[in-house]
């Protein structure tokens, strides 16, 4: 125990002291505060590229402007001007189109002269421009018309965890953001352990450490060390984001507006037991990846060896991110289910189950007891064949000498 305690005090110490530690927890942070505040960053830019003009008869101009508001920004309108020339668009720097309606007996003309095509949507253009074109077809007066166009809509959510798609849509929001921080977290930090132990035995310094402290506590410590740190950075990263995206509740134009046209998020939607959850299992996923790194560490006698070591690891992490992107949009499929219970996938999977729906309260007590159970047989396996790595210098351990290790 005094072995475990003077590693992890040391380790704690020498990290603490590190710049790249600090400069790490900053450049995290801003991280975190630029991809809470990067949703209402690309509404702006998307502003800027649907920056319009209407020209066009005067009447269908002036019935087009509001329209044309719930998808552009009409900086100007220009009722009369029936003939638009490359000079027009040259001239409105600050315009990406200019619409120019124009009546053909019981029908609409429309004609989009833009900088880039790419910019405006034509099925929009049809989508707001619609009451119009049916006025002018139907003969019907504006009352008849948007009487007729007024179809209800109620939603009920069924077996949901929110009430509203805004509140669905913060929770997903939030959720990426913080899965993004836990593949973040476990990558840097289980890299350093493997780093750290890497340069430990190739540098000689490992034969001297082995010689005064038992290999199980130089290990343990070293993760338990890391993981404490990571834990530090954990909460300053979600303290950052609950001073970046904290609201009091949504406003109310956002529950009543398309989800996927909301530019701020309430961190409301996330409970006290969805950041229990990612707790939990940021830190069984964090032992699980950091000890399997470590371990492959020891066992690396250039340095230049790490990448290549590090590659296999890496892909379950990857995949395991991947997966609870999925699990965010579809957290009930049978292969999402199935995933988050599996070692080293479930820690992400799992959580993002959590955040998006109502998991059986069986299913997360299921997946917490098997993560554990496989946190302490990677422990097992790692310490194993980091004792042999670590005692064999100048060459890398066999299999067969591997093998017998752990069968011992």
């Amino acid at each position: 125990m005094n072995d475990f305690i003077t590693v992890y005090s040391a380790e704690i110490m020498r990290r603490l002291r590190s710049r790249i530690f600090i400069v790490g927890i900053l450049i995290g942070a801003i991280g975190i505060a630029a991809l809470i505040k990067l949703p209402a960053l690309m509404d702006s830019v998307a502003t800027q590229a649907n920056r319009i003009e209407i020209a066009g008869d005067p009447a269908l101009v002036s019935q087009a402007g509001p329209l044309l508001r719930k998808d552009y920004h009409v900086i100007r309108a220009l009722p009369g001007k029936t003939t638009i020339l490359p000079s027009d668009l040259s001239d409105a720097k600050n315009v990406s189109a200019i619409i120019l309606l124009r009546r053909s007996g019981h029908s609409m003309n429309v004609v989009v002269y833009a900088r880039d095509p790419g910019n405006i949507s034509v099925s929009s253009l049809r989508r707001d421009l619609l009451p119009i074109s049916l006025q002018i077809a139907t003969g019907l007066s504006r009352a008849d018309l948007s009487s007729a166009m007024k179809l209800p809509v109620a939603m009920r959510a069924i077996n949901s965890k929110f009430g509203t798609a805004a509140q669905a849509n913060d929770a997903r929001i939030i959720a990426y953001i913080m899965l993004f921080s836990l593949y973040i977290l476990i990558m840097i930090n289980s890299q350093l352990i493997m780093s750290s132990v890497a340069e430990e035995k190739t540098s000689r310094i490992a034969e001297m450490l082995v010689a005064s402290v038992n290999p199980s506590a130089l290990l343990s410590g070293k993760i338990a060390a890391s993981a404490t740190l990571a834990i530090v950075q954990m909460i300053i990263w979600i303290g950052v984001g609950f001073l970046f995206g904290a609201h009091p509740g949504a406003p109310p134009a956002l529950e009543a507006a398309d989800s996927a046209r909301a530019t701020t998020f309430s961190l409301s939607s996330v409970s006290s037991a969805d950041l229990a959850g990612f707790a939990a299992f940021f830190l069984l996923g964090y032992l699980q990846v950091s000890t399997m790194f470590a371990a492959v560490g020891s066992l690396v006698n250039r340095t230049e060896d790490l990448g290549a070591l590090a590659g296999p690891l890496v892909i379950p992490v990857v995949a395991a991110f991947l997966i609870a992107m999925t699990a965010l949009a579809a957290p009930n499929t049978p292969v999402v289910i199935i995933t988050s219970f599996v070692p080293l996938i479930a820690p992400f999977v799992m959580f993002a189950r959590i955040v998006v729906s109502d998991v059986p309260a069986w299913q997360v007590m299921l997946s917490l007891a098997i993560n554990i159970a496989a946190t302490w047989a990677i422990a097992v396996l790692a310490g194993k064949i980091y004792r042999v790595g670590m005692l064999l210098y100048g060459r890398p351990p066999k299999l067969a000498q591997i093998w017998s290790v752990i069968r011992s």
